[in-house]
């Protein structure tokens, strides 16, 4: 009886030990699946910047700056950095026809899982405001560093956004970020997403006083005299459809 007993449980517990052995040995080799593919892209992105032309500091841009760039692709819009992050890519205007383009594809114009930086239909960067889309990536590429916004903290250590168009160099000075939720069936819920291209001043100033109510970050700067607005957006899993939104005007 006793034999039995103990023979019942030694069965059990080496099937439960292969069991468990099973799904960390599948969860590893998707875990790999998974990760390998996304550094590959990350390594395609950063022999990009061996095309780019640096100027000095304090120097005007060089026209040839981005040139390589440019004659690889012509949709290459400019060159997105925030410093002290991963956040450090090159962004790509699509066709009106096809805005989401690039959502899962490379600069290559390649099916890629990241996909690349993108400007969003309906707008471009010299729009009243505009948006850039990225991917929130599990290894922190593309925009995987960008919810980091939610901290105060954080947030006061990286207030300005880098952004190269072909001809120039800009800076932006984050005022928001917050989360929310595109699609949803709520009139109350504010859809950033149609708040890009040319706006009103009204429509302006609905615009930054939204996303100011919704700011999970106090910060006392905001824009004072119409200044261009730059929303970076990505995914943010708090629920479905969710974003995670950071908010900046143009300084420079």
């Amino acid at each position: 009886m006793n034999y039995s007993s103990e023979r019942k449980k030694s069965i059990l517990f080496t099937v439960i030990t292969v069991v468990l052995i099973a799904v960390l040995v599948i969860s590893g080799i998707m875990a790999l699946n998974i990760y390998f593919p996304q550094k590959r892209e990350q390594q395609k992105f950063e022999s990009l910047k061996q095309s780019v032309v640096y100027q000095k500091e304090g120097d005007p841009m060089p026209k040839n700056k981005y040139g390589d760039l440019i004659r690889r692709n012509g949709d290459f819009a400019g060159w997105l950095k925030i410093d002290d992050t991963s956040i450090d890519y090159p962004v790509m205007k699509p066709d009106e026809s096809d805005p989401e383009f690039y959502l899962r594809r490379n600069f290559d114009k390649q099916y890629s899982f990241p996909g690349t930086l993108f400007v969003g239909g309906n707008c471009n960067m010299d729009s009243d405001s505009f948006v850039i889309y990225g991917h929130n990536m599990v290894i922190d590429t593309m925009f995987g560093e960008l919810d980091s916004y939610a901290d105060d903290y954080f947030a006061r250590e990286h207030p300005y956004i880098s952004l190269d168009t072909r001809t120039q160099s800009r800076q932006y000075k984050v005022f928001a970020a917050f989360q929310t939720k595109i699609y949803a069936d709520s009139d109350d819920n504010f859809k950033y997403y149609e708040h890009f291209g040319t706006l009103s001043e009204d429509e302006y100033d609905e615009t930054v006083q939204s996303v100011r109510n919704l700011s999970k970050i106090d910060l006392s700067d905001m824009p004072q005299n119409y200044e261009q607005l730059l929303f970076l957006s990505t995914c943010s899993y708090h629920t479905q459809n969710g974003r995670f939104v950071v908010v900046a005007y143009r300084v420079k």
